[in-house]
């Protein structure tokens, strides 16, 4: 019985409420329970799903539906350590874990014994450099970049016997490896000067990191391959009078072309026409290219309950730290081009925006929602700006490149 009590001057109220003891209710569906076994991820077949978006990653969170934690690759074993009905966390270290769909999961056999990272090769050229181990299969890999120092992480690994690499010239000045305590090896690679891409792989027993250097300024746009992304479709916004961003993007990326193109530069469009695209498409497509750069075109509207001249700016969204430079060099180009205030870079983990391979932004020039920017985007002055605001963007960049900038440190796993 819960017995409540009131006063008021000289006045009392009370009242009784009754109690009644509920049974114990069963755990959620939601509620870890402890689990040991071996996982391998793989996405299941689809018939509506692209290729490259059936190939990508599976992206793991932190918590069960939480916020993204880090890309693993198909194909690797992973030890389970807990399930939900709907969710595995995964052992990547000691300390730690990350949850997948249990659907892009599959049982797979125990590792007999730790995979080996030895005899680290190293192979340098103009325009690639080339860091591979020996290490018997697959694993999750993580590539960290600060200014001009790498570390790359390959968990669930001890280190072997390795010997010093010789001293050579290119891109990379030295190669570490050690063993941390959390049970990962970790090579540390110095570099010579910024870089402009990395990315990962393994075949044949073999794990690879690639490396691609800045193209030299002096160069200018002349030989540059540039992957134009007109944003959307799927979906995107339509303006007052329903002019549509597909519509709108597209126009711009074809100009923008046209101008590269015109300065030496190789264009590459993601897309050509108003058929729809995926996002894993449009990078793949790019990578696929050979494209040493990435620019993805919108055109803004606001979040539900915010006016249309909330987004009355220039924004552009990067993600990964060499990124940083030109989503700058951007913001201040496309901002003046379209007469209108740049309105700051945002770090962003987009879908197009997670490419290491080639510095990747996503530009949004200006609102489409008010009628008079709807106007400016739907006349051929307003597209010419916003595609010669995006060739300035890359000029600046590109002459800005080899000057010294402290890049923030990047998003540390934890």
């Amino acid at each position: 019985m819960l017995e409540l009590e009131a006063r008021k001057g000289g006045s009392v109220l009370r009242r009784s409420l009754p109690l009644a003891r509920s049974r114990q209710a069963p755990d959620s569906p939601a509620f870890p329970r402890p689990v040991a076994r071996w996982v391998r991820l793989r996405r299941p077949p689809s018939d509506t799903t692209d290729p490259a978006r059936q190939a990508s990653p599976i992206y793991s969170r932190w918590t069960p539906g939480g916020t993204l934690a880090l890309p693993l690759p198909q194909g690797i074993r992973l030890p389970a350590d807990a399930e939900t009905s709907e969710a595995l966390r995964l052992h990547l270290a000691k300390g730690v874990a990350v949850w997948v769909p249990r659907a892009e999961a599959e049982e797979a056999p125990p590792r007999r014994s730790v995979p080996v990272v030895t005899d680290p090769r190293l192979s340098q050229s103009a325009t690639q450099s080339v860091l591979d181990v020996t290490v018997a299969e697959p694993l999750l890999t993580t590539v960290e970049l600060v200014r001009t120092h790498l570390r790359w992480t390959l968990f669930g690994a001890m280190s072997g016997a390795t010997r010093p690499l010789p001293e050579s010239h290119g891109l990379v000045r030295g190669v570490t490896v050690r063993e941390s305590k959390d049970g990962s090896v970790i090579i540390d690679v110095t570099l010579r000067a910024p870089v402009l891409g990395w990315r990962t792989t393994w075949s044949q027993g073999r794990g690879r990191l690639e490396l691609r250097p800045v193209p030299p300024a002096a160069a200018g746009l002349t030989g540059l391959i540039v992957a134009i992304d007109a944003g959307h479709p799927p979906g995107g916004t339509v303006g007052p009078t329903g002019l549509a961003e597909d519509s709108v993007t597209l126009a711009v990326a074809l100009e923008a072309a046209q101008r590269l193109r015109a300065l030496g530069a190789h264009p590459f469009l993601t897309r050509g026409n108003a058929r729809p695209v995926s996002l894993e498409a449009r990078i793949a497509r790019a990578e696929a290219a050979g494209a040493q750069v990435f620019v993805s075109i919108h055109a803004n509207a606001p979040g539900d309950g915010r006016p249309p001249w909330s987004v009355d700016g220039t924004r552009v969204f990067w993600f990964q730290p060499q990124a940083r430079r030109l989503a700058k060099s951007l913001e201040g180009s496309v901002g003046a081009a379209l007469h209108l205030e740049d309105t700051g870079i945002v770090h962003a983990d987009l879908a197009v925006t997670r490419a290491t391979w080639f510095p990747a932004v996503l530009v949004e020039g200006t609102g489409l929602t008010m009628p008079a920017r709807e106007a400016y985007l739907r006349s051929p002055r307003g597209i010419a700006e916003y595609a010669a605001g995006i060739v300035a963007g890359i000029r600046g960049w590109l002459v800005d490149q080899r000057a010294p900038v402290a890049e923030p440190a990047p998003l540390r796993v934890r």
